[in-house]
């Protein structure tokens, strides 16, 4: 059963801008005050990467988080790891709250790249097992670990978008046992161009992208 661990969007901004936490009280307040802990400003040196969060802001809860750089924001929503009979629920909120974000971050700064990412977590005894029988034709069963990454490029609305899978062997420990499983990571963004993208086709991209994430699409990668 695939748990989800996590969904994200992030966006790029056409130009970095200087005072990131500008941005903080108009995505909040169009966001119904999402975030409701204190927020952190961070006094990052202007000479440091601008894709270094200097605004951080949590949900009291901590389901929800967003992280403002220079050069990107970024919307998060821990999925605690919950099975995929939450998926539907989870992913309802979360794109509403989306459209909220998105509508918010347009309204304020020009956008010439996205990035939509979801980490699943398959627990699996035989994880190396499970990966080296779907992707390779030689036995690793031998190996400490294995990481695979592929990308397949396809077309949406004129945006070029790649479609990157990563496959890893990973072990978790909880309860001080060590469980073995799978982590899929499904990253989907586009090759930016000069031109900025509209509110509207971000909006349909989302929704479209969506339908990938889907647990048991996810499942099918490592069965």
């Amino acid at each position: 059963m695939a748990q989800i661990v996590k969904l994200q969007l992030a966006l790029f901004f056409q130009n970095p801008i200087l005072r990131p936490d500008k941005l903080m009280d108009g995505i909040n307040s169009s966001m119904e005050n999402l975030f409701d802990t204190m927020p952190q400003i961070l006094p990052i040196p202007s000479e440091m990467s601008p894709d270094i969060p200097r605004v951080q802001m949590h949900s009291k809860n901590r389901n929800y988080h967003c992280n403002i750089a220079c050069s990107r924001v970024d919307f998060i929503l821990n999925g605690d790891s919950q099975d995929e009979a939450a998926w539907s629920n989870l992913t309802m909120d979360f794109v509403a709250k989306l459209k909220l974000f998105i509508n918010s971050v347009f309204e304020q700064t020009k956008i010439i790249r996205f990035g939509l990412i979801g980490t699943f977590w398959i627990p699996d005894k035989s994880a190396i097992t499970s990966i080296t029988n779907k992707y390779f034709k030689v036995h690793l069963n031998s190996a400490e670990e294995i990481n695979l990454r592929f990308n397949k490029r396809n077309s949406r609305y004129g945006y070029k978008l790649n479609n990157i899978t990563s496959i890893n062997h990973t072990i978790e420990q909880t309860d001080d046992q060590a469980n073995q499983g799978i982590l899929i990571e499904l990253d989907v963004n586009n090759v930016p161009t000069a031109e900025h993208i509209k509110s509207e086709i971000m909006l349909q991209l989302i929704e479209d992208q969506m339908q990938s994430f889907l647990p048991a699409k996810v499942k099918v990668l490592v069965e």
